[in-house]
């Protein structure tokens, strides 16, 4: 792959009419979800190519059988420091720590495309608030603790915490953002 920015690898992308492919953990994962969102907004072809998980995906494009991949970064931060492969950006709205010579996709030049996996606790309905205050005071402690941040970002993530509120109100802005990504992607529920 000639390119070494994110923009060489739009505009090297872009000169090749048959379209190029991409290589993600499987149909419907934040992976696939992302590329495709990444293709439609800068206006290429690409065919997925789905695999089972990165252990797969990684030798593939590798060997040059698939293009590029947006995909969990854990799993490729050793091949990245190898040398065998380039990251051109983040999805992320901040630079990622474990890779601090990478841009974000808006220092890249594509602006508005934060995309990050994330995850939630979440109790029944009709959970008593007492209880609910008492876990998510519980989980904000456990987010700070300088060994859970170290834990995290060994697995490719951060741990964060806010307000049962702002959880909810978050997850309602993602769900309309996917479900538009989905319709991009063409994924359907089998």
């Amino acid at each position: 792959m000639p390119a070494k920015t994110l923009q060489e690898f739009i505009a090297w992308a872009k000169a090749r009419p048959d379209g190029i492919t991409y290589g993600t953990p499987g149909v419907g994962t934040s992976p696939h979800l992302s590329a495709a969102l990444f293709a439609n907004r800068i206006g290429i072809k690409a065919v997925h190519v789905p695999f089972r998980g990165a252990a797969q995906t990684i030798p593939a494009m590798l060997a040059g059988d698939v293009t590029f991949a947006i995909d969990n970064l854990a799993s490729y931060i050793s091949i990245i420091e190898s040398g065998q492969m380039r990251a051109l950006a983040v999805t992320s709205a901040e630079r990622w720590p474990t890779l601090p010579n990478v841009p974000t996709m808006a220092e890249a030049g594509l602006s508005d495309f934060v995309v990050t996996s994330w995850g939630a606790f979440v109790v029944p309905t009709g959970t008593p608030r007492p209880m609910i205050d008492k876990l998510n005071a519980a989980i904000k402690d456990t987010a700070a603790q300088p060994a859970t941040k170290v834990r995290f970002l060994q697995a490719g993530a951060r741990p964060l915490s806010s307000t049962p509120e702002v959880a909810l109100a978050f997850a309602a802005k993602e769900r309309e953002i996917w479900r538009e990504v989905v319709r991009i992607s063409g994924a359907k529920a089998e």
